[in-house]
C-alpha cells in the first residue's frame, strides 16, 4: 500500500492540489490499493471507508458515511 501512497502523494506535490483536498487524494489512493489487493471486492474499501469514519477522522463528510 505505501507505493500507491507515495505516488498519491507525488501527484499531490506535482498538480499543486489544494490542501483541503489532501485527505481525499490520499483515502483515494488506499481505496483503490484496498480494492485492487482485494481482487475487486469493493467490500473491503468500503469497511476501510466506515472504520475511518468511526474512528472520527475526515472521512464522514468525504465518503458521505455519518457517525
Amino acid at each position: 500500500m505505501a507505493p500507491s501512497v507515495h505516488r498519491a502523494l507525488q501527484a499531490i506535490v506535482t498538480h499543486q492540489i489544494p490542501a483541503d483536498q489532501i485527505d481525499c487524494a490520499i483515502l483515494a489512493a488506499i481505496n483503490v490499493t484496498l480494492c485492487l489487493l482485494s481482487n475487486g471486492d469493493d467490500r473491503v474499501a468500503e469497511g476501510f471507508n466506515r472504520d475511518t469514519a468511526i474512528s472520527g477522522g475526515r472521512a464522514p463528510h468525504i465518503w458521505g458515511f455519518r457517525t
